[in-house]
């Protein structure tokens, strides 16, 4: 993926999920799952950047999705 910055509203990519307060659902938005080649079922490893920023990296099959 590109450095190419995109700025989302929260309310827009995260979801409550019903009965569970204390986690949320993480929606990526269409075109960044495009850019980036994403498709459902790809492991993925999600973490905090800089700046409130979120780091959203493809995964290998034989990669851990932990740590």
């Amino acid at each position: 993926m590109s450095n190419e910055k995109h700025i989302y509203k929260a309310e827009d990519i995260f979801e409550n999920i019903p009965d569970d307060p204390e986690n949320v659902n993480l929606k990526i938005p269409d075109e960044i799952a495009e850019q980036a080649g994403l498709e459902p079922g790809d492991k993925l490893k999600i973490s905090w950047g800089d700046q409130g920023t979120i780091v959203i990296e493809k995964l290998g099959d034989d990669e851990e999705t932990n740590g």
